[in-house]
C-alpha cells in the first residue's frame, strides 16, 4: 500500500510559484538537517556498533553490549523524531524481552528486527542519502546564488578564469550578471521540484527502513471484522426474517452467513 504524501510537503502551487510556496524550504531544512545530524549519528551509531563487536569477544565486558544496543536505538530515535520537520514522527515497536537473564537480554536485543534496521539506515543508508541530499541542496544553492548575482557580483574575486579576461570574466558585470540570474530564475522551479523529489524520497526511505512493518494480513482481518457474510465474530444472531411456510408448513431464516 502506498504511503500518503506528506502533508509539509504537499503544495498546490503551479511549477512557477513553487518556489514561493512553503514546501521546497521546508524540504531544503529536512535535508540540510540531515548533513549535520545524520551525520554526527552515523559517527556514534559506527563507534556504537564497532564498539559492541569488540566487547563481545569480552566476556567480563559483555554487559556493555547493551549499552552499545541503547545508543543506537536513541540515535534512532532522533532520525525518526527529525521526519517531524515534513511529516509526523516515525511510528516504532521493538522486541520486549520476555526471558529473565543478561543472555536472553542481549539475544533478544540483538537479534530484533528493529535494531537490524536501526544499524541499516544510521550506518549503510547514510553515505547514498548524503550524496542524495548533499546534489539536491547543491542544485537548489546554487539557483538562489546565481538568482541574487546582480546584488553582490562585485565581491567575486579576479584571479583565474575569474579575471576580466578569464573564461567567466564577464560575471564581473552588471549585464552578465543579470543574464545568469534570469537563467537561475527560469531554472529555480525544477530545482525546487529537485529539492521536494528528493526529501519526499529520503523520508520514504526512512519511513520504509525505521518502522514497524506492516501485517501482510491486515486488509483480511479487516474484511473478518465487519458484518458480511465472512464475518467472524462469534456468538452473532441472526437477523434475517421468517419465509413463507414450506409445503411440510416448516418456516426457516434467510441465511445471512454468521453462526446461529
Amino acid at each position: 500500500m502506498s504511503r500518503p504524501m506528506p502533508e509539509r510537503l504537499r503544495t498546490r502551487a503551479s511549477l512557477a510559484g513553487l518556489p514561493l510556496s512553503a514546501a521546497p524550504w521546508l524540504a531544503a531544512g529536512y535535508l540540510a538537517s540531515y548533513l549535520l545530524v545524520g551525520g554526527a549519528l552515523f559517527a556514534v551509531a559506527t563507534a556504537a556498533f564497532l564498539g559492541g563487536v569488540v566487547l563481545s569477544q569480552f566476556t567480563v565486558t559483555v554487559p556493555l553490549i547493551i549499552c552499545s544496543v541503547w545508543v543506537i536505538r536513541g540515535c534512532a530515535q532522533v532520525e525518526r523524531g527529525r521526519a517531524a520537520l515534513v511529516d509526523r514522527p516515525i511510528p516504532y515497536r521493538y522486541s520486549e524481552v520476555t526471558e529473565p537473564g543478561l543472555p536472553a537480554h542481549i539475544r533478544t536485543r540483538c537479534a530484533d528486527p528493529a535494531f537490524t534496521r536501526d544499524c541499516a539506515y544510521l550506518i549503510l543508508l547514510f553515505p547514498p542519502l548524503l550524496v542524495l541530499d548533499l546534489f539536491a541542496l547543491v542544485v537548489w544553492l546554487g539557483a538562489l546564488g546565481c538568482l541574487t548575482l546582480p546584488l553582490w557580483y562585485p565581491a567575486i574575486g579576479v584571479s583565474g578564469v575569474m579575471a576580466e579576461d578569464g573564461m567567466f570574466g564577464w560575471l564581473h558585470t552588471l549585464p552578465g550578471a543579470l543574464a545568469l540570474a534570469l537563467a537561475a530564475l527560469v531554472l529555480l522551479p525544477f530545482a525546487a521540484r529537485l529539492l521536494l523529489v528528493t526529501a519526499r524520497l529520503h523520508l520514504t526511505v526512512a519511513q520504509a527502513v525505521l518502522r514497524p512493518p506492516g501485517d501482510p494480513l491486515a486488509e483480511a482481518k479487516g474484511v473478518l471484522d465487519r458484518p458480511g457474510p465472512l464475518s467472524a465474530v462469534p456468538g452473532g444472531r441472526r437477523t434475517g426474517i421468517p419465509t413463507e411456510p414450506t409445503e411440510n408448513r416448516e418456516t426457516h431464516e434467510t441465511n445471512t452467513g454468521r453462526a446461529g
